[in-house]
């Protein structure tokens, strides 16, 4: 059964959504650089992967179920943030955004009773509570840090390890 029109359009939106977060958290890997902070721009990048790989998770759907592809372009993300704390809330700001888009996908899915995309979007609705779950945690570590360049060092060396566990 051939994928629905208003679905395939939807989910292609949602591809172009996923491949802005990418860009975003790249940019915030590349603030991370010029601060000098690079267990958070490995943390960022590693993010940026996660975030095309979850484009082309529904890349892949769309294919499969004979739909159409259509890319957009991709708007130009922020470049310059007041600190890390600035970042990070916007990054979680991106995800809660993020998971608002699923729930619709999943909600229009079940309205157009399309069954194996609700089926594929319940993935995304797990993956969403992890993502927002983690970035608030960062923050939080974020904030207690209270702008101390030693705290945010520790917390840097911190999120290295993660990028590595990632990476592994």
């Amino acid at each position: 059964m051939k994928l629905n029109p208003n679905v395939a359009e939807a989910l292609n939106k949602q591809i172009n959504n996923e491949l802005h977060a990418s860009y975003t958290y790249l940019a915030m890997s590349a603030y991370f650089e010029a601060e000098d902070l690079p267990g958070f721009a490995s943390w960022f990048r590693g993010h940026s992967a996660e975030e095309e790989t979850h484009a082309m998770r529904i890349f892949d759907f769309i294919a499969k179920r004979g739909g159409r592809i259509h890319l957009d372009g991709i708007a130009k993300p922020q470049t310059d943030y007041d600190s890390a704390v600035d970042v990070l809330e916007q990054a979680l700001a991106q995800e809660q955004t993020v998971t608002a888009q699923i729930n619709a996908l999943f909600e229009l899915a079940n309205d157009e009773k399309e069954y194996s995309t609700q089926n594929m979007l319940s993935w995304f609705l797990d993956e969403q509570i992890e993502e927002e779950d983690l970035f608030s945690s960062i923050l939080d570590k974020a904030k207690a840090a209270s702008g101390d360049r030693w705290n945010l060092l520790l917390l840097d060396q911190e999120l290295a390890k993660r990028g590595s566990e990632q990476e592994g």
